[in-house]
């Protein structure tokens, strides 16, 4: 059998399922010594307490208290047999491997995290998903690794630091919003689009003095906000138009009160001189004639106002000509 260069077996390795090329790393110990400069793509890892999961392999710290005998049973200290259980979701492939006693679970997951993803330069990340108690694991790569992540999804109470380790900007942040300085976070401000799964706060008064600065392209609200007025959607549109936001820029929001979508629209299309508009179409989304005004900024783009679902309502800033002017339907 033909020897692989050294080169070709980077290429070969680069290219290789993430799930495949940590275990061959784990058997050979040749090929582990040079893997790690090579970067690894992989399409999700979770962070969870105690466990990572890459790709379809979790890798989980477990933790026993055996059976006592008669030598152990004046110790004070409890001792616990720990296991790494690693499982392939789709091969369905298992195996078990026993640490020593001496390790506590922080260590033993330290450790895991440390051989798996440690002394990486070069990780591309599609999805990364930190789940509750998740975060503390992540923190044993910072200043060892490197990760350049296109989607970001943090369900810790609040935004921690990622920068030690995540090279942005992302593509997408998807999080929950403890309190409004979680958006000064460097890793929220630049994402271009930023989602936010829930909020843990409420504080009507700042709402538009929060959401009318921030520079991301896109921002999503998943949850919604009851002391939300039609006046501050009003304003927040008011806002955008003065400050001629980019092209492509967009902002969305579920509304209480959808029954009266056609009337919001209707008072938008009033206050700020609208027409109404037939979008030719929105991502994979056509918007039928009665749920779209379209407001001038300039002589080059216009602010589109519309429904999509039920009771979603989005404001996108368009070129001219993205949008044909049509008559209300009676």
């Amino acid at each position: 059998m033909p020897v692989v260069s050294y080169p070709v077996l980077c290429c070969i390795l680069e290219h290789i399922e993430a799930d495949c090329r940590l275990i061959l790393s784990a058997r050979c110990p040749k090929v582990s010594k040079m893997e790690k400069a090579i970067p690894l793509r992989v399409h999700d890892i979770m962070f969870k307490e105690n466990i990572v999961e890459i790709g379809h392999t979790t890798y989980k710290i477990t933790s026993k208290k055996p059976k006592s005998d008669a030598s152990e049973k004046y110790d004070k200290t409890p001792k616990q047999s720990l296991t790494l259980q690693l499982y392939n979701s789709i091969s369905e492939f298992t195996a078990e491997k026993t640490f020593s006693r001496n390790y506590r679970v922080e260590v033993a997951t330290r450790k895991v995290v440390e051989y798996l993803l440690g002394g990486r330069n070069d990780i591309y990340v599609r999805r990364l998903i930190v789940s509750r108690n998740g975060y503390k694991n992540i923190q044993y790569l910072f200043g060892i690794s490197n990760m350049k992540v296109s989607e970001l999804r943090n369900y810790e109470i609040n935004l921690p630091n990622f920068h030690p380790l995540i090279e942005g900007p992302l593509k997408e942040l998807k999080f929950h919003v403890s309190h409004p300085t979680d958006f000064e976070n460097p890793i929220a401000r630049t994402a271009e689009k930023i989602v936010i799964l829930s909020y843990g706060y409420n504080e009507p008064d700042i709402w538009l003095e929060t959401y009318q600065n921030l520079p991301n392209k896109e921002v999503m609200i998943v949850p919604i906000n009851h002391d939300l007025t039609d006046t501050d959607i009003l304003e927040l549109i008011e806002y955008w138009r003065g400050t001629r936001k980019t092209v492509g820029s967009s902002f969305s929001l579920r509304k209480e009160n959808a029954h009266l979508m056609e009337m919001f629209l209707e008072n938008i299309k009033e206050r700020f001189q609208g027409t109404y508009v037939k979008l030719r179409r929105t991502g994979t989304i056509v918007v039928t004639e009665t749920n779209a005004v379209s407001i001038k900024i300039d002589s080059e783009s216009s602010i589109v106002i519309y429904r999509v679902w039920y009771d979603t309502v989005v404001i996108k800033v368009m070129a001219v000509g993205s949008s044909t002017e049509t008559s209300k339907t009676v």
